[in-house]
């Protein structure tokens, strides 16, 4: 199982952004092959991009698309995930600068036992060992 973070889905969606052409052929390959882990704040993430981003015709569409995917498993925010969420911000916060929705992604990731994430955030390359999870990001060097 792996877990996409918002960036990734939101350059998924986002042909426009030059992003796009580096995460398209991994995310394709993983939603063909995998087991994918979200949580609703990063529906909610992504689906407020989408809308912000494109007419509400095609936001729809898009949002429809993502959230139905047969081989995604979307997990509840509720109270234990939050209490995890907590504990993971007040953990990291200070040392390693982890913010709120960042630290109910890593709850989740707890919650389930995964390993892998794919994102462009630094946050979680930062705490990749400490939390030991592998942090897979496609996109080069030259585009950060």
């Amino acid at each position: 199982m792996i877990f996409l973070d918002s960036n990734m889905w939101c350059y998924y969606f986002d042909r426009r952004l030059p992003e796009h052409e580096y995460v398209r052929e991994p995310i394709r390959e993983i939603i063909k092959t995998e087991e994918i882990a979200c949580n609703t704040i990063i529906i909610m993430e992504v689906a407020h991009y989408l809308v912000r981003h494109f007419p509400a015709k095609t936001a729809r569409k898009k949002i429809e698309c993502f959230v139905n995917l047969r081989n995604m498993k979307i997990v509840d925010f509720n109270k234990q995930i939050m209490m995890e969420a907590l504990e993971n911000l007040i953990e990291h916060a200070y040392t390693y600068g982890l913010g709120g929705r960042d630290a109910t992604v890593i709850a989740t990731l707890k919650s389930l036992h995964i390993k892998k994430i794919l994102s462009h955030d630094n946050i979680f390359k930062r705490l990749a060992t400490k939390l030991a999870i592998e942090v897979i990001d496609p996109i080069p060097t030259k585009l950060k």
